[in-house]
């Protein structure tokens, strides 16, 4: 059993009032260095403020995206390595040339990640015997039909979603092989980077460990 990550996504947010990346100055820092700029802007008039949004850039598969209105930046691919690595640029970027400094300005910085694990139980009914679902008997009788957890998920405890320190990891069988495979959805979120990454670079552990677990390995 080993979780295959599918896609992997890191972004932060920003206090400030004005977000730099959304000047088209951030096109000359990119490929300064060397990332690719998927649509060349074209000329605009001096003076005039302009908002950029959108997939911006890309480099190491790994895709830039900003959100004017979220004061967010992103970076999405398939390699946690590639993707923090790519993301680490742009966070240099925004200090040596926009002079951003994240220490007084970051909100937060979250990951979503989704894994796909095959394994040789019955994930479909692994998950409903590994969890003990709450007013069961109750919930039969509501539905005329016995009934069970189909997927679960662990979150903080006593902590709300929208707390800039939080996370969300949900498992599931995967609806397309339901007895062959687990489909999981991770959220992490904090207020420092050093801390999203480090949860970042232990997370293929931390999935193993989560399926072994309710496996009972």
């Amino acid at each position: 059993m080993e979780p295959k990550l599918q896609t992997f996504r890191i972004s932060l947010v920003l206090n400030s009032f004005f977000f730099p990346l959304t000047s088209t100055e951030i096109f000359d820092s990119l490929k300064a260095r060397n990332f690719e700029i998927g649509r060349p802007p074209a000329p605009f008039p001096t003076g005039l403020r302009v908002y950029i949004s959108g997939t911006v850039a890309r480099k190491r598969n790994v895709l830039i995206d900003v959100d004017d209105s979220r004061k967010l930046v992103g970076a999405q691919g398939g390699s946690i390595e590639e993707t923090l690595q790519t993301f680490s640029e742009v966070m240099d970027m925004l200090g040596e040339d926009f002079f951003v400094n994240l220490d007084e300005e970051l909100n937060f910085v979250e990951l979503i990640a989704h894994y796909l694990i095959k394994s040789e139980r019955n994930a479909f009914e692994v998950i409903q015997n590994s969890t003990e679902l709450k007013f069961k008997d109750r919930f039969q009788e509501i539905l005329n039909s016995e009934t069970s957890e189909y997927r679960f998920s662990i979150a903080p405890k006593g902590v709300l979603p929208s707390n800039r320190k939080w996370f969300e990891i949900s498992v599931s069988p995967k609806l397309t092989m339901p007895t062959k495979a687990y489909w999981v959805e991770v959220v992490f979120r904090d207020t420092t980077r050093s801390t999203v990454i480090a949860f970042a670079s232990n997370l293929n552990s931390t999935i193993s460990r989560i399926i072994n677990t309710i496996e009972g390995a």
